[in-house]
């Protein structure tokens, strides 16, 4: 006889997010194409999908957004369910579901992707923050960055003019390993070790952050905080702007590399390419590949710019190599050769 739970779906990640429009999602990663439902238990989300779970992904989860602070996964007899309560009763307007088919080029698996847009806000409405200077203000984050075509795409590394940013920093330490490791100390080592190379090969280096500081200053809005970033790139004329982070996710087995570009120019998927391919090509971790993604920094600066995530920091093993310093010079090396490569 055959076993139907040997095809069983598989939940193998869990992820969720919150977009500049205050929209919370919900990313489920599956080994297969998995149906799903959901339904609500009074103000508590749940989401039931024909899948069994993988024993590597995490049950309970902190979620940091206006309208929901915590998950919880359940799994019994091949179904999943995710259950979400929220703060408040929604109709059927404010939510919507949908699946993602796998994709072999990006190398992303089949996904359902549940949106709540309970609290959703326009992406132009200005939000009252309050800056270092502890004066109330409005944010005027501007629009996207003007295109511009100064910038420099060959020709070699020798005075071209490079923005490298330290992910998160300051009041933001980023995702935290479980040995208590904070994504902003290694993003920022091994950021400083790719200026110095960088320099050496006679590139002018300008640097978003040179230690744990918050770039704008305290209580800035993610939108004042990232666009502090991208001015530096772009008060000083960059030709090219590097954002180096390290992912998270609740799966603890999930890891590798992966680069982020958003299609602005016909440079950007190049670079992300270039230093993607000198980090896989250096360790044995995972290739998760080049993904086109709205990220800010990557967004809203007007030259060419690649988001790398340099391992995962909730994986035990890339932990301990992202503590390591031979990893982060090497890897170092790496990024800077893929810079290097792609200014050929």
């Amino acid at each position: 006889m055959f076993s139907l739970t040997a095809f069983a779906s598989e939940i193998t990640d869990v992820r969720w997010g919150v977009d500049k429009t205050n929209v919370l999602r919900f990313v489920v990663d599956c080994d297969k194409p998995t149906g799903y439902k959901i339904t609500f238990d009074g103000n508590t989300m749940l989401i039931t999908m024909d899948a069994d779970l993988n024993s590597k992904v995490g049950r309970a989860h902190k979620i940091k957004s206006d309208i929901a602070n915590e998950m919880r996964l359940d799994t019994s007899e091949g179904k999943t369910v995710l259950k979400v309560p929220l703060q408040k009763a929604i109709g059927s307007k404010d939510y919507k579901g949908f699946t993602l088919k796998k994709d072999p080029v990006t190398k992303r698996p089949d996904r359902i992707v549940i949106d709540v847009m309970a609290n959703k806000r326009q992406a132009s409405e200005p939000a009252k923050t309050t800056p270092a200077g502890g004066k109330t203000t409005t944010d005027k984050t501007p629009t996207p960055a003007v295109s511009k075509t100064a910038y420099r795409t060959s020709g070699g590394l020798k005075d071209k003019r490079i923005t490298l940013d330290a992910g998160h920093g300051g009041s933001d330490p980023g995702a935290v390993g479980a040995k208590g490791t904070k994504e902003k100390d290694i993003t920022l080592k091994i950021t400083q070790k790719v200026e110095e190379l960088l320099k050496k090969k006679g590139a002018k280096v300008t640097m978003t952050r040179v230690k744990d500081v918050d770039v704008y200053g305290v209580n800035a809005t993610d939108a004042q905080e990232l666009q502090a970033r991208v001015d530096v790139a772009e008060n000083s004329a960059a030709d090219l702007f590097i954002s180096l982070h390290i992912n998270a996710s609740v799966n603890k087995n999930v890891g590798g590399f992966s680069s982020y570009y958003y299609p602005k120019t016909s440079h950007d998927a190049r670079v992300a390419t270039a230093i993607q391919k000198r980090m896989t090509n250096n360790f044995g971790l995972d290739d998760l590949g080049i993904r086109q993604a709205n990220f800010y920094v990557n967004k809203r600066s007007s030259m060419p710019s690649a988001l790398i995530e340099m391992a995962f920091i909730t994986n035990a093993k890339e932990e301990k190599l992202l503590n390591s310093n031979w990893f982060q010079s090497k890897l170092a090396k790496a990024i800077a050769d893929g810079i290097e490569d792609y200014f050929k």
